[in-house]
């Protein structure tokens, strides 16, 4: 590797330790910028007021590289230190601002760090890849003689791994291939209208055996945006024959109100948040949060409903209440808890859920005995341990699950939810202990994060489906506009702003998913990309 890229160092626009930590973005053309760990922080200061301000990046003759930044509570101060590779920092010193030589020009102009990618690769391993992962333009494909070229081909990607994609041949679709030969073909990717629905945070979409889609959100009302008063009162079910007609500009959906609250007795939203639908054991069932005081919207706990019925959409719903617990003595639903999913394996039946224990959100693991009850032991499986996971609040939730290649990977949710929200993960093998912490191996950087160049921020609380051709797909909300917790009188749990999105994922070749980035705002399309394709004969 000896491309190469550029490395710029830059603080946030607000006046707290963690704004004025040093971040650290990389560019190819120094056009398109890739923030490192989710946009935050990679390192923090331990001398002077511990808050830089205007970083700069330099190399030094003797291998290192060099941070010189202000003091941002003493401009008479400078402070200095040392990097051999952006990961472990050295030296770290505060000089007066007068004994600097050519200070002016040194602090003056923010010039991006040239180096070459191989820089990159620890940075990758550390701090995570936002990269969006695209089809190569040229591929080998073997075939035998006198076949035709296949509908669908597994197409090189950028992340080192293969996706299938549809192709068009042009003149040679459907004509027997006897020789060697290079042409220029075309791949399809599907590109879903984005955003698909709009005002639905926490999105869940359901693909049931019966060909349909059914989706269920965090309902917020735009007309009333950040107004907590007016938002998370409803839970709407809506169906559709594919995941395009679920758009809200589809014409094509089914859509009902299977559960309804009034503003509590002193006006606060009953907070009716994070609804799942399920399928388990030949009934559905619908996973949701709400508080369970008439005065305090934080006083949620897991709730659960049931239809018996094979449409959910015309069935009978039946409030089932809150999810129960065998042992009254487990520390399960004691405190503030929300975001419960369910999931089968190996013939038992979990519930993975967020709970305050007692300050931090952590996530907890059960078994079920049915499922609407919880059985046996609640156990944490994870807790906010990186600065990603601690921006705003100390926050990991929204659990989802995803099976494959003889791993479990639980995506969860990290931060407060303004636009340095972010998906982290967890692994497990399959054959291991669920109930065993130690199963659960914490990736240490965030899997998915906000996209500043195609307008995409915050992205959150998934979930997982397929496509009609069998392809994975994620299901996440995200802002169209950037907005901080530190924003005055901003209040991100009520902006009407995180709307539901829908896009393909893909695969590394250690086996491990790559959700690439979020997509741009845009109309459904399907978009063609060219691929020289070196056809061999065998």
């Amino acid at each position: 590797m000896n491309t190469t890229i550029f490395l710029r160092a830059y603080t946030m626009d607000w006046d707290t330790p963690e704004s004025d930590s040093l971040h650290l973005e990389y560019s190819y053309d120094e056009t398109v910028w890739y923030a490192l760990n989710g946009g935050n922080g990679v390192y923090f200061p331990s001398v002077g007021s511990k808050q830089l301000l205007n970083p700069r990046l330099r190399k030094n003759e003797d291998g290192y590289f060099e941070i010189i930044a202000e003091d941002k509570k003493d401009s008479t101060l400078i402070m200095k230190c040392k990097t051999k590779d952006f990961i472990e920092y050295y030296d770290e010193e505060l000089v007066m601002a007068s004994s600097m030589v050519l200070v002016d020009q040194i602090l003056g102009h923010n010039e991006p760090l040239e180096a070459d990618e191989a820089l990159l690769i620890p940075l990758w391993n550390k701090w995570g890849r936002p990269e969006p992962v695209t089809t190569l333009s040229s591929m080998t494909l073997p075939i035998e003689k006198g076949n035709v070229l296949p509908e669908t081909v597994a197409v090189p990607l950028t992340n080192g791994g293969t996706a299938n994609y549809r192709m068009d041949w042009g003149k040679l679709t459907g004509a027997a291939i006897s020789d060697n030969q290079t042409i220029t073909a075309h791949a399809m990717e599907h590109r879903y209208c984005n955003p698909i629905i709009m005002h639905r945070a926490d999105p869940f979409i359901y693909h049931h055996t019966d060909g349909n889609y059914y989706f269920v959100a965090s309902y917020t009302d735009n007309e009333h945006n950040l107004e907590g008063t007016y938002q998370y009162r409803k839970i709407l079910l809506r169906k559709a024959a594919s995941l395009d007609n679920l758009a809200d500009n589809s014409g094509k959906y089914e859509e009902v109100c299977v559960f309804e609250r009034e503003p509590l007795s002193n006006g606060a939203s009953p907070h009716i948040w994070a609804p799942e639908i399920h399928f388990v054991q030949g009934k559905w069932y619908i996973y949701y949060t709400t508080t369970i005081s008439e005065t305090s919207p934080w006083g949620i706990r897991p709730h659960v409903m049931e239809c018996a019925d094979s449409d959910p959409i015309t069935g009978t719903w039946k409030n089932l209440g809150l999810v129960q617990k065998d042992d009254e003595s487990s520390v399960a639903f004691t405190d503030f808890s929300l975001d419960h999913t369910v999931f089968e394996h190996k013939g038992e039946l979990y519930m993975i859920w967020a709970q305050k224990c007692p300050v931090l959100s952590d996530l907890l693991i059960a078994k079920m005995s049915n499922p609407w009850t919880i059985t046996g032991p609640a156990v944490k499986i994870t807790t906010p341990e990186y600065n990603w996971e601690k921006h705003g609040f100390q926050v990991c939730e929204g659990p989802s699950i995803l099976k494959r290649n003889g791993r479990i990977f639980l995506v969860y949710s990290a931060s407060g939810t303004d636009a340095l929200y972010c998906l982290g993960m967890l692994t497990a093998d399959e054959n291991a202990d669920l109930l065993d912490p130690a199963s659960w191996v914490k990736t240490p950087y965030p899997v998915f994060q906000s996209s500043r160049v195609n307008g995409q921020f915050g992205p959150g609380h998934n979930s997982f489906t397929t496509d009609e051709d069998g392809n994975d797909v994620i299901v996440y909300h995200a802002r169209q506009e950037e907005r901080y917790l530190a924003d005055p009188g901003y209040q991100p749990l009520y902006d009407a702003g995180r709307n539901a999105s829908v896009m393909r994922f893909f695969w590394n070749p250690d086996g491990t998913p790559n959700f690439s980035v979020p997509q741009p705002c845009g109309p459904k399309a399907d978009c063609y990309k060219e691929i020289i394709v070196n056809i061999v004969v065998e």
